[in-house]
């Protein structure tokens, strides 16, 4: 190789050399940049999922404002139910949700919704306007309908309460796989005399413990939640509030930073507020674990958790199918 091409040579590898150690570094420090804060927001992730953000700006797109003051019932049950699960709705709304006058009580029920993520929220979001046109029961909020933010569901649930059905005596929160009974509910009430106040029941848990493994879908960490158990509070499944509590319970919240599990998250604010939860008549009436199913023993019970629509619907059918279960 000659002296000429060699420097030629060299020179070109060197400029090479000088583009690429140019090009990289920014690229690099992007790349870094970019890659720390990725990791950043992992982490804020992580140590705020246990937390829920709730601003208190959400509004209602689909509503039925002025129901209670139409019908004037002595009980509302609110069922919080997935945007898509129509299924669920219906199986309600021909079971324990059709009769709407026990004795001279009126019973109002409503669907809670938020909003649905996906590729067919526009067809979604068409068919609840329709859904709530045919049978005028859905409440559905501008807030994102998922588990973690069962939480934000839980409190837009009180402001409509709140807002709308302040002549309403009593509130009951049921999960749509959950068997009710409502004239054993109607009949547990009516049995207290006088309407309550600062009242909340259902199936009290006392000193629950926080779970602290992470592997669990109810694990909360030592600096989201310090102590050990969390204060009283009726399961989620099935609790009923006097009229007036929706109102002190969101005013309580403001005190007290949410967290993603729901139903401790409302023992946290009635402990703010001084307020105990008040065990039922008889704590069987709500049964969570799932049991030989009985017609004469389901038959005198309040609430029972079942495994979905159509058990609670065979459940239901099988027990009204006579006037005496038993």
């Amino acid at each position: 190789m000659s002296l000429k091409k060699g420097l030629l040579l060299c020179l070109l590898v060197s400029g090479t050399s000088l583009l690429l150690y140019f090009t990289y570094i920014p690229l690099t420090k992007k790349w870094l940049e970019r890659t720390e804060e990725a990791t950043k927001e992992h982490f804020q992730e992580v140590s705020g999922i246990y937390y829920v953000a709730y601003p208190r700006k959400y509004e209602f797109i689909i509503d039925q404002p002025d129901i209670c003051e139409q019908q004037k019932p002595y009980l509302v049950a609110i069922v919080p139910v997935p945007p898509g699960d129509v299924d669920a709705r219906n199986g309600i709304r021909n079971t324990w949700g059709k009769q709407k006058v026990f004795g001279d009580k009126v019973v109002l029920v409503l669907f809670l919704i938020g909003l649905h993520s996906g590729n067919d929220e526009e067809i979604l979001q068409e068919k609840l306007r329709n859904e709530s046109q045919q049978y005028k029961d859905l409440l559905q909020s501008n807030f994102q309908d998922s588990y973690r933010n069962l939480t934000i569901k839980t409190m837009v649930m009180l402001e409509w309460l709140s807002k709308n059905c302040q002549q309403a005596s009593y509130a009951v929160k049921v999960d749509a796989d959950v068997l009710l009974n409502m004239n054993n509910l109607i009949n547990m009430l009516v049995s207290l005399n006088s309407v309550q106040h600062n009242y909340m029941t259902g199936l009290v848990w006392d000193n629950s413990i926080v779970i602290r493994d992470p592997s669990n879908r109810f694990f909360l960490p030592y600096d989201v939640f310090s102590r050990d158990t969390f204060p009283p509070y009726p399961l989620g499944m099935c609790y009923v509030i006097s009229m007036d509590l929706p109102q002190k319970i969101l005013q309580g919240a403001r005190e007290v930073k949410p967290i993603y599990i729901e139903d401790a998250y409302l023992g946290m604010c009635l402990e703010h507020l001084g307020i105990v939860p008040t065990k039922p008549p008889n704590i069987e009436l709500f049964v969570v674990r799932l049991l030989k199913y009985n017609r004469c023993y389901y038959s005198k019970l309040i609430a029972i958790l079942t495994e979905n629509t159509n058990q609670m619907t065979s459940y239901w059918t099988d027990i009204y199918s006579s006037s005496q279960p038993c």
